[in-house]
């Protein structure tokens, strides 16, 4: 992986499934509009837990796509589970990678995809999602930087995504170290995050070509 290449990737990030049917418009640089309306509100959650944004985790998982019934599976389980309780253990375990995806994953219906997208809202300097296509790219590399991960496993999930916070925190002082700057967006996010360079890496790891000029 060309670490040069990096802030093109992360212009050239855009995610656009079911955003219409919501009302919103595909999250593209620089604006990445809903996104950034995410983060605001989790990161109010995170200094006001309560009560439990029900709403606000719905919206983070249609954000997603609710690929594979996800929002149906959460909104079945939540008749005998106590969400408040759940977001703030995870807020309680946010500062260590293996115990917060280790509490995201207790949520009803989250697999470690969309466990590893809330923990990305909650805290986007240190987390960023990691989905099949991240997964499957970064498996493509020698050595690659994850274990095999068995979804379903608690253990081998846990695993494989402390091992995907190391490596991008890896990226992210290799980035500093040759001064490869986060291209500014709308918001001006500047340094590099965890979340702006998994959003690097989506681009990277679904082949598209990048365009330079953007």
């Amino acid at each position: 992986m060309d670490l040069a290449l990096l802030p093109n990737y992360y212009r050239n990030y855009v995610w656009e499934d079911k955003h219409a049917l919501f009302g919103y418009p595909p999250d593209r640089y620089p604006e990445f509009e809903w996104i950034r309306n995410l983060e605001r509100r989790f990161l109010h959650f995170r200094k006001h837990p309560t009560p439990a944004p029900l709403f606000l985790i719905t919206e983070m998982i249609q954000w997603g796509g609710s690929q594979n019934g996800v929002l149906e599976k959460f909104q079945n389980a939540l008749g005998s589970h106590c969400l408040h309780d759940s977001l703030n253990l995870v807020l309680e375990k946010l500062q260590d990678p293996e115990h917060a995806i280790g509490s995201a994953l207790n949520i009803p219906g989250l697999g470690l995809t969309y466990a590893s997208k809330l923990l990305r809202f909650l805290d986007p300097e240190t987390y960023g999602a990691l989905d099949g296509r991240i997964r499957n790219g970064l498996a493509h590399l020698t050595p690659s930087p994850l274990p095999r991960i068995y979804d379903g496993n608690t253990a081998s999930m846990i695993k494989g995504y402390t091992a995907f916070t190391t490596y991008v925190r890896l990226l992210r002082q290799d980035l500093t170290a040759r001064g490869i700057a986060l291209p500014r967006d709308k918001h001006d996010q500047n340094p590099w995050r965890a979340a702006d360079i998994e959003m690097a890496l989506f681009v990277w790891a679904s082949g598209h070509q990048i365009d330079d000029a953007v």
